[in-house]
């Protein structure tokens, strides 16, 4: 009987399980895409409800009028804050690819010097070698030759994009404003129901759930922001005083790549500062990125454990699983939030939420063990010298 038990515990968890990776391979990336202006207004409620609890206890007015006006504040800060903030960014990158086209001429004499210099030492090398160098310096010419174009076509094609997914942002900003104020009005009710509802028992999960999540996925992810606003403020200093013009974009790239497990800025700035050092001939500029790149490195080696603390650190062989395994799946977008999900997992496990899960699947398949062992087995194992 107990045996009985255990398989159908088994079948269960596995189904569960199966199931569970079949939603968040297949059903979840769409799921969250239609929902998201609904997720975003529920986080930002989730982020105010602490201030307005605050608010509510020490003014005397009802709390459905303080979170609207808490809520509409906010709205008007949030809307300035990216007009601004958009208006920004396109100022600086149509700077930056103007001025790639304005100093076109330069870069590539400059490209072709360097080239030529390689061609003409590369003949001492081994065949296989020299014809390796050479064929990276023709795909090399081959892109710089179609870079010109590919910037005024990128411009012209993220200018056209943005025309047409005019509308699709514009009932998006509607969705998410409506959603945010209706969540906001019924929020003290759907805590009321939500303590009437529920038994002890599911409400002592979903605090667990909650704790985990806040102790270990939130604060993984507030801490990889922090870490990456830094790393954007460092790299944007730093590219000022190396005289890098239109810098903003540069460091707020640099800064999305350090949100990246086990690649961080090194991806760009290593092979910058090559192009610096051996194209340009530019050494001032090239040294100085590799010192700012191994500053930056040493840097976060050091203070990271103290951000990220250790409930929300994981094993650096699982962090390259999950980002490769995230960017294979769904690109940039998977490589960025598959580490979370694994985080929230790691965290369920430490917990003790699976424990059941974990004995159950041990007795399992302590009981295939027991039963392929027939004591047949002679085994013969060599010493180590």
């Amino acid at each position: 009987m107990e045996s009985k038990n255990l398989y159908e515990r088994i079948f269960l968890r596995t189904g569960i399980i199966i199931l569970s990776i079949l939603f968040l391979i297949f059903l979840a990336p769409p799921l969250v895409d239609a929902m998201m202006p609904i997720i975003l207004a529920l986080a930002l409620v989730a982020l105010l409800t602490p201030l307005i609890k605050r608010i509510d206890d020490l003014l005397p007015i009802k709390h459905t009028i303080i979170s609207y006006i808490v809520g509409t504040i906010l709205l008007i800060v949030i809307l300035f804050l990216l007009i601004w903030f958009t208006q920004f960014i396109v100022n600086q990158v149509s700077g930056l690819i103007g001025n790639i086209i304005g100093n076109w001429d330069k870069i590539v004499s400059s490209t072709n010097e360097w080239i030529n210099s390689v061609n003409s030492q590369i003949n001492l090398l081994p065949d296989f070698v020299s014809n390796a160098i050479r064929s990276g310096l023709d795909a090399l010419y081959q892109f710089l030759g179609n870079l010109q174009k590919n910037a005024v076509n990128i411009t012209l094609g993220f200018t056209t994009a943005f025309i047409n997914t005019s509308n699709d942002i514009i009932f998006f900003a509607i969705t998410f404003i409506v959603a945010f104020y209706i969540i906001l009005g019924d929020m003290e009710l759907v805590t009321l129901k939500y303590h009437s509802k529920f038994s002890e028992r599911t409400k002592k999960n979903f605090s667990l759930i909650r704790s985990v999540f806040k102790n270990s996925t939130w604060n993984y992810i507030k801490s990889q922001l922090k870490l990456a606003l830094l790393c954007a403020v460092i790299m944007a200093i730093a590219l000022k005083i190396l005289g890098q013009q239109y810098f903003i974009p540069v460091a707020l790239l640099l800064g999305f790549l350090d949100l990246l497990p086990m690649i961080g800025p090194i991806i760009l700035m290593l092979p910058w500062s090559v192009v610096e050092l051996f194209v340009f001939n530019n050494t001032y500029k090239g040294v100085g990125l590799l010192i700012v790149l191994f500053i930056w490195t040493g840097l976060r080696q050091v203070i990271s454990p103290k951000v990220i603390g250790s409930s929300a650190n994981i094993h650096p062989i699982l962090s390259v699983i999950s980002l490769y395994a995230g960017l294979r799946l769904f690109g940039i977008s998977g490589a960025v939030f598959f580490p979370v999900i694994l985080i929230f997992i790691v965290g369920i496990y430490r917990s003790g939420i699976i424990d059941n899960w974990i004995y159950d699947y041990k007795l399992f398949f302590d009981y295939i063990g027991d039963t392929l062992n027939i004591g047949k087995r002679n085994l013969k194992v060599p010493d180590e010298d």
